[in-house]
């Protein structure tokens, strides 16, 4: 065995030598690099909140913290002393994965789930469309309103290996949705997706060098590279990479100790060596994901964060890794049908319901509503939070909604950061500074099949550099769902079946208007659906070469979504961590914090942050140590003292933002369901190595 677990004591080889703890080991490699792992300073009030493209370049100091902000300010339940009444605030992804979560860790706890929306679900929102032929024949299409699908996790060598979609296969297994989940393969892309630029679309090419496996394949992925690098969008790609090799990165270690943060645009114009490529490439993947300005969105806190991560010295076979993400895919991992479920899309692209993403969403509040220890109170906004500090019962908290007033022992917040600020006594002003975009989704579908051919695949994003004459309508990406749910032929899957519930087959597009580019703008001014719906089609028969028959001939749907992308702006950590205090001050450790507001946007992080709540509620997030002693086993890895620590949310959900992460370095060998190790975790939570090591 190599791997400690709460479960068991295995061993684990050093990264830079036998016998140093993870803490020792990760200084010991940084002070090779000619600096040390601190705990970051920070300072209790709020850094400014956005780097302005006038300001590019420039890095926000983070002001050293009070000297009582590392300390509780209250007194700490015993853990052996769950709550027994719960309130989750929220019915969205992360306040259901909660709930359902609770409901298995603390059977006999009381949960009531608040939300001022009918229905449960949140901004997940699958709909019956019904559509019509030009010759007459009717039918429904499914249009997603929200999220569709999630895509796995991947290793890739500049990332930090994660497992976060481990707990989405968790439940798809635990609510019997096996069924119902489809995907599509990797191998059956031939592109990663178009980015618009300046008038037409630009393929992004896969990069596929196996010469000795598929010479012919590899050849061909070459000449596509080479034919996508005479685009004017990557016309800056080989001067960027030159200039990353000849330069040294002065912000990243500062970085990732918190010392500082710059916008996601700031740091990698200075690692190009200018913002054309951020402008032309990176800007469209930051809004396509979360509706963002590159030039605002924090590197610190964002998605691309894990790029900070030190790595240089590591031989490759071997990986930073964080310790809580570890432990969280050693818990999941030990169940077999999750680990047999993960096993089987370890090659797919992505993963979606067939009758919608919805099937989630209600799969869950169907769950929880069956549930006797569990009530539901849809319809019913809450109007305030209030801390009460009795001499019967202290710390509790006071929730308020139209049917009354109700104390409980936790509350779990999970609605938009801003909205909690407005409704919490006494008040978050670290969290009265956020932000969100707004967003107008337009589901377009043509009676014609495949009519964006020869453009087929995942979709495509038009950056910010793309000229206001070819994007008036403020478009962020356009998704094409009816290539994902019933593609073109290919040489791995020839005769592709239907895998969603249409009953027509045409083309289905999503069109993403709004995000960063209606920030200034007032709710007056924004188009109705209508006028989106027909902005969108005029948009798309412009970027697609559509004819203006197919257009008239096409059905629309589109949805408001008003602040549904909370935005991490630079500066996003130093001010949770004053969230943090605020709420250790004025909760006393009552009130927890979960969703998009906090962590990356995404449904995959939404549920981490849903089950992590819930562990750190339980008492099941702690952290353990255990020391593996002895001369080590016949593989010859040593013993050595092994520091457990998973990425403990706190009593106020946001103590991560407190401290460092703990990163160790491993063998990708002893990494199950990444990098094709073949390790298993076995019923026990040891990870057991594949014999012979990694194919």
């Amino acid at each position: 065995m190599y791997i400690t677990s709460p479960r068991c004591v295995a061993r684990i080889r050093s990264s830079y030598g036998a016998g140093q703890s993870t803490s020792r080991t990760w200084h010991r490699f940084l002070a090779s690099q000619g600096t040390r792992l601190t705990r970051s300073q920070h300072h209790l009030s709020a850094a400014s909140p956005t780097t302005r493209p006038a300001q590019r370049g420039s890095v926000v100091t983070i002001p050293p913290v009070c000297k009582y902000q590392s300390s509780r300010h209250y007194i700490a339940v015993s853990k052996t002393q769950s709550p027994r009444n719960i309130a989750v605030i929220g019915g969205g992804l992360t306040g259901l994965t909660t709930a359902w979560y609770l409901t298995r860790l603390l059977p006999k706890a009381k949960i009531t789930i608040f939300d001022a929306r009918e229905n449960l679900g949140g901004w997940i929102d699958t709909v019956k469309h019904e559509v019509e032929t030009p010759d007459g024949r009717k039918g429904t299409v499914l249009f997603e309103r929200a999220a569709r699908m999630v895509k796995p996790q991947p290793s890739a060598p500049t990332k930090v290996p994660k497992w976060d979609d481990l707990v989405f296969y968790d439940l798809v297994t635990k609510l019997n949705l096996t069924d119902q989940l489809m995907s599509s393969k990797q191998a059956d892309e031939t592109v990663l997706g178009f980015i618009y630029y300046p008038d037409h679309l630009v393929p992004i090419p896969i990069v596929f060098i196996k010469p000795f496996i598929d010479p012919i394949g590899t050849l061909k992925s070459l000449a596509n590279l080479a034919s996508a690098l005479t685009e004017p969008v990557f016309r800056d790609f080989i001067p960027a990479i030159i200039s990353i090799f000849r330069t040294k990165d002065p912000y990243r270690m500062d970085m990732f100790k918190g010392r500082t943060d710059m916008s996601v645009g700031d740091y990698f114009a200075s690692r190009f060596g200018g913002p054309g490529l951020v402008d032309k490439v990176l800007s469209a993947v930051i809004h396509g994901v979360t509706g963002g300005d590159v030039w605002k969105m924090s590197m610190g806190s964002g998605g691309l964060a894990d790029q900070l991560v030190p790595r240089d010295g590591l031989p490759i076979t071997k990986t930073p890794v964080r310790m809580a993400d570890y432990e969280m895919m050693v818990q999941l991992a030990a169940d077999k049908a999750v680990f047999n479920l993960a096993s089987k899309h370890l090659e797919s692209g992505a993963l979606w319901f067939r009758d919608g993403f919805s099937t989630l969403g209600n799969a869950l509040a169907k769950a929880l509503k069956a549930n006797p220890n569990v009530t539901v109170k849809s319809n019913e906004p809450v109007t305030e939070i209030r801390y009460i500090d009795s001499l019967d019962q202290p710390f509790f908290t006071q929730v308020s909604s139209k049917s009354g007033t109700q104390r409980y022992d936790k509350v779990v917040s999970t609605i938009y950061a801003k909205c909690l600020h407005e409704i919490a006594t006494p008040k978050l002003p670290s969290l009265a500074s956020s932000e969100a975009v707004t967003i107008m989704l337009v589901n377009l579908w043509y009676p014609v099949p495949h009519a964006n051919f020869p453009h087929n695949g995942f979709g495509y994003l038009i950056p910010q550099a793309t000229p206001y004459s070819q994007n008036p309508e403020c478009l962020l990406g356009v998704i094409f769902d009816s290539d994902r749910e019933f593609p073109l032929p290919t040489p791995t899957n020839p005769k592709p079946t239907n895998r969603g519930a249409d009953t027509l087959q045409g083309t289905k597009l999503t069109v993403m208007m709004g995000g960063h580019y209606w920030d200034s703008l007032p709710p007056t001014s924004l188009p109705t659906p209508q006028e989106a719906i027909e902005q969108a089609k005029r948009a798309v028969a412009r970027h697609l070469k559509f004819s203006p028959e197919l257009s008239d001939a096409a059905h629309g749907s589109a949805k408001l979504c008003t602040d549904c992308i909370p935005q991490h702006l630079v500066g996003h950590a130093a001010r949770m961590r004053a969230a943090h205090g605020e709420l250790e001050w004025g909760f006393k450790g009552r009130l927890a914090v979960a969703g998009q507001s906090y962590q990356s946007p995404g449904v995959l992080s939404m549920l981490r942050a849903g089950r992590d709540v819930a562990m750190q509620i339980a008492g099941r997030q702690v952290i353990s140590r255990q020391r593996a002693d002895g001369d080590g086993d016949a593989g010859g890895h040593g013993g050595g003292e092994i520091e457990m620590a998973p990425w403990t949310v706190g009593d106020t959900g946001l103590e991560r933002f407190t401290r460092p992460p703990v990163i160790q370095a491993m063998e990708k060998a002893l990494l199950p369901l990444r990098y094709n190790s073949g390790a298993i975790v076995d019923e026990s939570g040891c990870v057991v190595p594949r014999v012979g090591g990694a194919g």
